[in-house]
Formats: structure tokens, sequence, C-alpha cells
């Protein structure tokens, strides 16, 4: 009878025998790129409060008028110019004058703001930028004149 060995077997290394490493093929190490996230652009509100302070005094042509101040807060649309501010607090109040409120557009160039004012027996004002500060786009200081029953006023508004 004979008997046919299929198996293959690997023969076992004797004790005096010592293994031989065998030699692994390796990927080089995978450097994982980071990615990074540029921020959203920080859109700039179109529609921004602002703070102002009104200041009226006599001109030449009215030179009898008195001095008052007051202080305002609005409202600047920069996608149209629109500028609407109203009375919030008498600084130095004279006898029989009440805050009269702005309402108008200031130029592309941020140079010039006219507008009317929203009160009985007022038309007009216009005013000219003299100075930038920082702070919102328009602040700084303006100065021109507005008309009302008492007649040519001077005006000096300084925006924050």
């Amino acid at each position: 009878m004979i008997f046919v060995n299929l198996l293959q077997q690997k023969p076992l290394p004797s004790p005096t025998q010592k293994e031989q490493p065998v030699a692994v093929a390796t990927a080089a190490p995978q450097v994982a790129k980071k990615v990074v996230a540029k921020p959203a652009p920080v859109k700039k509100p179109a529609v921004i409060s602002v703070n102002a302070k009104f200041e009226f005094y006599a001109t030449r042509e009215n030179p009898s008028l008195p001095e008052g101040s007051y202080q305002m807060q609005g409202r600047f649309d920069e996608r149209d110019g629109r500028l609407q501010l109203g009375g919030l607090a008498w600084i130095k109040r004279p006898a029989n004058y009440d805050m009269v409120p702005l309402s108008g557009f200031i130029d592309s160039s941020k140079e010039k703001f006219e507008g009317r004012i929203e009160f009985q027996g007022c038309k007009v004002f216009t005013l000219k930028r003299l100075t930038d500060t920082k702070g919102s786009p328009i602040a700084g200081r303006w100065r021109g004149q507005y008309d009302c029953t008492q007649g040519i006023t001077g005006l000096t508004l300084t925006i924050e």
C-alpha cells in the first residue's frame, strides 16, 4: 500500500537554525492634508445706528438767534445714503425752542447732506462735511444751515 501525502508542509526550523526575517513591502506613511476653511466674508450691515449732536446758532442773516444743542439718534442706510435723525435729549435748550428731526440724503462722496426738516414751519437744510472721524462711514463734523419759522439758522451736526 502506498500513501501519498498531498499536503505540503513547511519544514520547521531546527533549534539551531535562525529564522530569516521576511521583507515586507510597506507603503510610505500618508500625510493628511489640512483643509483650512476660509471664513465667510463679514457683511457690513446696510443700515447702521448713529448718534449725533445738533448745535444751532445765529447767522449773519439772522444775528438775534439764541444758541442751543441736543443729542440725536437715528439710522443711516448705506444702500441709498438716507439718514434719518430724531431728537433725544437737550444739552442746552433756549426758551420756546423744540427739537427738530432731520431726514435727507448723504451724497455718494459722503461730503454733502441735504434734506427736509419734518417739523411744522420748517423747510430744508444743507450741510457739508468738515472733518472725518472714526466710527460710522459718515462720522465727523458737518456744518451748514436750515430754514424754519425763526429764519435761516446755523447748524453744526457732529455724527459719531
